[in-house]
């Protein structure tokens, strides 16, 4: 975790994040948790946005010989997100009264946890951007685990993320630095 600090840019980052301790097997078999019961909107966002980022080179090319054509395909898309983002509100169960502000990166993150956790062990992990309603399901492993008062300061390692995952968490970190970046200006 202390090598991954200096890999990635970290953020603090206010999440609702529910894990499940998983065996090894289970990492092995999938690359995303199914552990937790979810709805069909829960990934809406994330899937939405990895579309987005899949298209985005299409529309700078388009708008290079059509840029009234691009216009419009930028308009749709924003009607599909304004959808998705209605679905996922509704679906999408961000109680906030179990969220909590997690240090993230795109290789890991930092949370705290009632109870103390071993080193090495597999989770599941389901989080929840309530800005933004964008649901992951990501594996992890127990990298350090700290007592802090009446809890733990648990620190993970991200395993078999997919990249498209891996793109959102990247997209989410540098919107979260280019607001940082404005209000400090400001």
């Amino acid at each position: 975790m202390e090598q991954e600090r200096r890999q990635f840019y970290r953020i603090d980052q206010p999440v609702v994040l529910d894990y499940q301790i998983v065996s090894e097997n289970d990492v092995k078999r999938s690359s995303q948790p199914h552990q937790f019961n979810v709805s069909p909107y829960f990934l809406l966002q994330s899937q939405l946005a990895e579309i987005d980022s899949e298209c985005q080179h299409l529309i700078y090319k388009i708008a290079e010989s059509t840029p009234h054509l691009a216009t419009y395909l930028q308009h749709l898309n924003k009607k599909i997100d304004l959808i998705g983002s209605a679905l996922s509100d509704k679906q999408v169960d961000s109680d906030t009264s179990r969220q909590q502000t997690i240090n993230l990166s795109e290789g890991g993150l930092s949370f705290f946890a009632p109870e103390k956790l071993d080193l090495g062990v597999c989770l599941a992990i389901k989080l929840i951007f309530p800005e933004n309603g964008m649901g992951l399901l990501l594996y992890a492993r127990v990298q350090r685990c700290e007592a802090v008062a009446d809890h733990y300061e648990i620190g993970i390692e991200f395993l078999k993320m997919p990249e498209s995952c891996r793109t959102l968490l990247a997209r989410l970190i540098l919107e979260a630095q280019a607001k940082e970046r404005q209000a400090h200006l400001e």
